[in-house]
């Protein structure tokens, strides 16, 4: 088995080469599609998470209600409020041909817009001969995954990553496969996997984090802390967002590892690591706010020295 310090000198592959010559956006331009009247911080955390991560440029596409708010948050965000417009695959294809990496989820809500829109942005992805980005890896995140079915990305040819936690695990494996498991082991994680097919990674969130895709499961063993405080998951979806962009750009396995598992091990251990030096300075009292404040120091920390 590969050790965690093994597995970030790997991941660290990942990053690309910072140049003079590189211009905006280069670095990657991340979309995130969440955010209604209810939910308003989740998106923030996954875009701010994004760009924080290394990420150029972030777009938000909210429900019109959301988006002021969103952008009261940060001048850094791109926010179209487009989610719940009646033409919405209309008004967002022009930007989705721009995108590296698509973050669907955070802060999304289980309205019957906020599903349908979600579910025709996956077809219009998955399925139209017109879309010219079929090799942009999605991050799948919250109540995304309730509209996941074997047949969404048949025909899509990018990595799709899914990051579930426990109580998400369990409803997609009950809806899938039938497989009713209240505390998901690795074997039902791959049981999920094998249901899904060859471009998806797995993310089972928990006190160690296992991730799977067909060709094996590794677990990140990166300390964390026992603070549950709202919004790590929009971090660890957002930062893999970034990730999954560069790791899109490899050409070649590093010791027979794919660089989609790279990626999501990276983002496993810097949300991870994230969340360990804030606690350790806030205690009981840190929120999702103190973590997005340390992840600059700890990005550095874990991949750039």
């Amino acid at each position: 088995m590969t050790s965690h310090i093994n597995m970030m000198n790997k991941c660290k592959t990942l990053l690309p080469i910072l140049s003079h010559n590189l211009h905006k956006g280069q670095s990657g331009r991340i979309g995130v599609i969440g955010g209604c009247e209810e939910y308003t911080g989740a998106p923030y955390y996954a875009a701010i998470s994004a760009l924080r991560t290394g990420a150029d440029l972030v777009y938000v596409f909210c429900f019109k209600s959301a988006a002021p708010v969103i952008k009261s948050y940060s001048p850094e965000l791109i926010v179209l409020p487009y989610l719940d417009s009646p033409d919405c695959i209309d008004r967002l294809k022009p930007w989705l041909e721009k995108l590296h990496s698509l973050v669907v989820g955070p802060g999304l809500g289980t309205s019957p817009i906020a599903q349908d829109a979600v579910r025709r942005i996956f077809e219009h992805i998955s399925r139209e001969s017109n879309f010219n980005n079929k090799r942009m890896p999605i991050i799948a995140d919250a109540d995304s995954l309730n509209v996941i079915e074997p047949e969404t990305f048949r025909f899509y040819d990018g990595c799709i990553y899914l990051t579930p936690n426990v109580h998400e695990l369990t409803k997609l494996s009950s809806r899938l496969i039938g497989r009713q498991t209240y505390e998901p082991t690795v074997t039902d994680v791959q049981a999920l996997m094998n249901k899904l097919g060859g471009n998806y990674v797995i993310v089972l969130k928990g006190a160690e984090d296992v991730i799977a895709n067909i060709r094996g499961t590794l677990v990140c063993t990166e300390p964390g802390s026992a603070r549950r405080c709202g919004g790590q998951g929009d971090i660890l979806a957002g930062s893999m967002g970034t990730f999954a962009y560069w790791a899109s750009k490899q050409t070649h396995y590093c010791d027979e590892l794919d660089p989609e598992v790279l990626a999501a091990y990276a983002a496993s251990a810097l949300t991870r690591h994230t969340n360990k030096i804030a606690f350790k300075a806030k205690g009981r009292n840190m929120i999702t706010t103190d973590i997005v404040e340390l992840l600059p120091s700890s990005f550095q920390t874990l991949f750039c020295n």
